[in-house]
């Protein structure tokens, strides 16, 4: 018996209504990059995402910016 491999990720699918509802109310919560470092890997194994996908979601969302 040949088990496939089942590919569960939803990378480079778009975030469902529940997803930004809940991205637009963490970023009103987080103060800082720090605290989103911190939260950012469990969220984005719970929405099966990459933790940078996330943190880039909140960056825009706060209207940070890497210079």
């Amino acid at each position: 018996m040949t088990t496939a491999s089942t590919n569960t990720s939803r990378n480079g699918l778009k975030y469902t209504v529940e997803e930004i509802a809940f991205l637009d109310n963490l970023a009103e919560k987080i103060s800082d990059r720090e605290e989103m470092e911190r939260i950012s890997p469990y969220i984005a194994a719970g929405f099966q995402r990459t933790i940078g996908g996330i943190q880039s979601q909140i960056e825009r969302r706060k209207g940070w910016f890497f210079k």
